[in-house]
């Protein structure tokens, strides 16, 4: 006998918007995406000079998960004075984009300062902690303190493992092998070079996602925002962002869920077996609902 299962092909699929606080102008493409119904999780950068005001605006996005995009391209939140270790004479993080090898170079104490600093502001602002957030497979004490403040907050880490032909190898921890959450490689085969831009095609990989078991969930992560003078100047992803958002605001990529019955969740969700983001999508009476999708 024909079983259901056999008959639909669930489709879930966390679209995580990287990079939140980076720039004011940055963020005011990402939350145009978030409005749309289309981004489902706000990873933020918490050292970065607009992080307070998107996280006053994500407490009244309470569908949402929140990340910790550990970046540390931009200031500490404590003094320089405090934190000596990790910065340059400006006071900015001294490896920025281009030597993360200086990052060896960063005390524990100092880091775990910084660290829990940042999950306090977190605290203030939001109002919760972060769902979650990535641990880089490095030995040194700037992620072992890192570690050590997630597990102090219970922030979850090592859940996901790379999908085939991600540029970067990821295997979740055994505790998270069971949720099937795979990253979905996002990299362009030439980086983020301008002189390739115009063969920079977002919307392709957005639609790339083919599920063959009912348990998968993919994500992946885009900075589908504006560009500014600041990010040009730091960043080799900077056009490109603009590109990101335009194909995820798109009809063509509203179609590709819609007509492939797309679930999409939030990080929370997937994690937890919540349904906060697809609860969302119902209030809003979004076409985007995956109730409407089914019917």
């Amino acid at each position: 006998m024909l079983k259901l299962e056999d008959l639909f092909m669930r489709k879930r699929l966390v679209f995580r918007v990287d990079d939140i606080g980076y720039t004011p102008a940055y963020d005011m493409g990402v939350f145009k995406v978030f409005e749309a119904g289309i981004g489902s999780s706000a990873d933020v950068m918490f050292d970065s000079p607009d992080a307070v005001e998107a996280l006053k605006r994500l407490k009244d996005m309470p569908w949402l998960s929140v990340g910790w995009h550990r970046h540390l391209w931009e200031s500490p939140v404590l003094p320089k004075e405090e934190v000596p270790s990790m910065v340059d004479e400006e006071g900015r993080f001294k490896w920025r984009h281009r030597h993360p090898e200086l990052m060896d170079e960063v005390t524990y104490s100092d880091a775990y300062r910084e660290f829990d600093a940042e999950m306090k502001l977190c605290m203030d602002v939001l109002g919760r902690y972060p769902d979650y957030a990535t641990a880089r497979p490095v030995k040194n004490d700037l992620e072992q303190a890192f570690k050590d403040i997630l597990d102090k907050y219970g922030i979850v880490y090592g859940y996901f493992t790379s999908a085939p032909g991600h540029h970067m190898h990821a295997k979740a921890d055994r505790q998270y092998e069971d949720l099937h959450i795979y990253s979905v490689n996002i990299q362009p085969e030439h980086g983020f070079k301008l002189k390739y831009f115009d063969e920079y095609d977002p919307l392709s990989v957005m639609v790339s996602p083919v599920w063959t078991e009912q348990e998968e969930i993919y994500f992946y992560g885009w900075h589908p925002g504006y560009c500014d003078d600041h990010i040009m100047k730091e960043s080799s992803c900077n056009l490109h962002r603009c590109k990101e958002h335009e194909a995820c605001m798109s009809d063509a990529y509203r179609e590709w869920i819609i007509s492939n019955q797309i679930e999409l969740i939030s990080m929370k969700d997937a994690i937890y077996g919540t349904n906060d983001f697809q609860e969302h999508l119902k209030e809003i009476n979004s076409p985007l609902y995956f109730g409407t999708l089914q019917e």
